[in-house]
């Protein structure tokens, strides 16, 4: 990907996150690169795809400069979150999950899907769990506010495994057996998954308002009210803050 491309998603990455409440980038993985589970698009191999309110945006990228729109794929009501994993997208609605094969990169195929009551949905995935945070409040809806954990080996029909209760969830990101989740002004509270039937608050850090964050090699990248913190993850029972970027 030229500079150009870099530099254009940087810069909408930045305006998305500072737009309202939950914007900012997906804990997604992918070929191409990662960005945080709040995203409304992401990057997997040379395709972009771009959650649109009810419709997935899918454009071949392989000539930067060119950019080629596919066609439109209709989902769901109330799109507001998209995660690569492999050859699929996990995309969060109002209403749900949606799980879409990408094995054909230009035509998104739904596999599966899980509803609930109405309520903000960042999600992230492995080959095996996703992990969903609901907030219950008056915007979002009467959802229980949690970490929702879902067993999708069977992925055309995710089933619920574990509610987690937790106040003000945003964004979240998986590094190996634990997920980050962000609270707002509630902290960044690490959960131990490595049983998913029976996660564990490892810790909770309160250096400021958490609302998205990316693993990324052996740190973790947050989204926070002032700007970025930068924490060093390779003991993930100990971070720490190595640095910080305000803006």
């Amino acid at each position: 990907m030229n500079s150009r491309i870099v530099l254009f998603f940087s810069v909408f990455l930045y305006m998305e996150f500072a737009a309202c409440t939950k914007e900012a980038t997906s804990s997604a993985e992918s070929s191409s690169g990662k960005g945080g589970s709040l995203a409304r698009f992401t990057i997997a191999g040379n395709y972009l795809y771009l959650a649109d309110f009810s419709t997935l945006r899918v454009f071949d990228i392989s000539n930067p400069s060119a950019p080629v729109e596919k066609p439109q794929v209709q989902v769901e009501f109330g799109i507001e979150t998209i995660f690569p994993y492999k050859d699929k997208l996990f995309i969060g609605a109002s209403a749900g999950m949606y799980i879409y094969s990408i094995a054909d990169p230009a035509a998104p195929v739904k596999l599966g899907s899980v509803l609930h009551l109405r309520s903000c949905d960042p999600v992230i995935a492995n080959d095996s769990v996703s992990y969903v945070t609901l907030q219950g409040n008056t915007r979002c809806g009467p959802a229980e506010s949690g970490l929702y954990i879902y067993d999708i080996k069977n992925i055309s029909a995710p089933n619920l495994i574990k509610l987690m209760p937790l106040s003000s969830p945003y964004g979240l990101g998986l590094m190996d057996s634990v997920v980050f989740v962000c609270r707002g002004n509630d902290g960044l509270t690490a959960v131990n998954v490595k049983k998913p039937s029976d996660p564990k608050i490892m810790y909770t850090k309160t250096e400021a308002s958490y609302l998205d964050v990316i693993p990324y090699n052996s740190m973790l990248i947050c989204y926070v009210n002032t700007g970025i913190l930068l924490y060093d993850a390779s003991d993930l029972k100990n971070i720490y803050k190595i640095g910080t970027l305000s803006y």
